[in-house]
């Protein structure tokens, strides 16, 4: 990362799980990767295209992203000219109470990674964005009306995801039950073994079919799993560092820094702060 670029991540104590990241970029690109909560994303400055589903998303100011959780994609600039990305990272708990309060019943939402090209939704989370920044003041009203108003209107926009008939790959339970293996036995060394068994498969057959369906080889898929459960952890304000990296399967400390550092653009120290 070049010595102009920055990454500031804000923890929203109103809205726990929300993280608002302000970042100036040029040079740095996102790996392949993937989250376990929404992700919107917008620019004041400059232009972004990621890559996702074999299609090329490209964002540029005006427009918002909406990254569903599980979908690997990537982020780069053009020609290393300088851009300004916002990020919303939204649980998925955020998404289904905003439904509950805008449609009065419960919705599972399917929705597919996106461009809303609708200006109206950019200007809402930029003063978003502004309304939650610690040097303004808005009262908890003024908050709470802005953010249900620009999550429910951009779901709504949303593009949704048709029904997938699963005739490739893994089947959604055996992903299911992946997750559901690694996030057990996060802080223990995981095996290629373990996870071919546990599908029933060899181990060949299991990586071909893992990176058919996800996208990633095994280990990053393993590795972006680890590095989104310290994010969680590290908004507890008291959980150690060291700590934190042990729980989610790291047995270095400076291997958990950098990678770390290499995902999010800061080490976790500046994350939690």
């Amino acid at each position: 990362m070049s010595s102009t670029e920055s990454f500031r991540y804000q923890h929203i104590e109103e809205l726990p799980g929300l993280v608002i990241s302000a970042a100036t970029l040029t040079e740095f690109h996102f790996q392949p990767h993937y989250h376990l909560d929404y992700h919107i994303g917008l620019l004041t400055q400059g232009s972004q295209h990621q890559k996702v589903q074999h299609k090329t998303l490209d964002l540029v100011p005006g427009k918002i992203c909406l990254m569903p959780p599980g979908e690997v994609h990537d982020g780069s600039g053009r020609d290393n000219r300088i851009r300004h990305l916002k990020t919303f990272r939204v649980p998925a708990k955020l998404i289904q109470a905003t439904l509950l309060d805008s449609q009065d019943r419960e919705t599972h939402l399917q929705l597919a990674p996106s461009i809303i090209d609708q200006p109206t939704h950019h200007r809402s989370f930029l003063q978003l964005a502004q309304a939650f920044d610690p040097c303004q003041y808005a009262s908890q009203l003024h908050k709470d009306s802005l953010w249900t108003n620009a999550l429910s209107n951009l779901l709504l926009a949303a593009e949704k995801k048709p029904l997938s008939l699963e005739t490739f790959g893994l089947t959604n339970q055996q992903i299911h039950n992946i997750r559901e293996y690694c996030e057990a036995n996060l802080a223990s060394k995981i095996s290629l073994n373990d996870l071919a068994e546990l599908c029933g498969l060899t181990r060949f057959q299991f990586i071909r079919r893992f990176q058919k369906q996800t996208g990633l080889a095994p280990h990053a898929w393993l590795m972006r799993l680890r590095l989104e459960r310290a994010c969680a952890q590290l908004a507890k304000p008291n959980a150690m560092i060291t700590d934190i990296a042990a729980d989610v399967g790291f047995y270095d400390q400076s291997h958990f820094n950098r990678a770390f550092k290499q995902a999010f653009g800061v080490a976790p120290s500046s994350y939690r702060s």
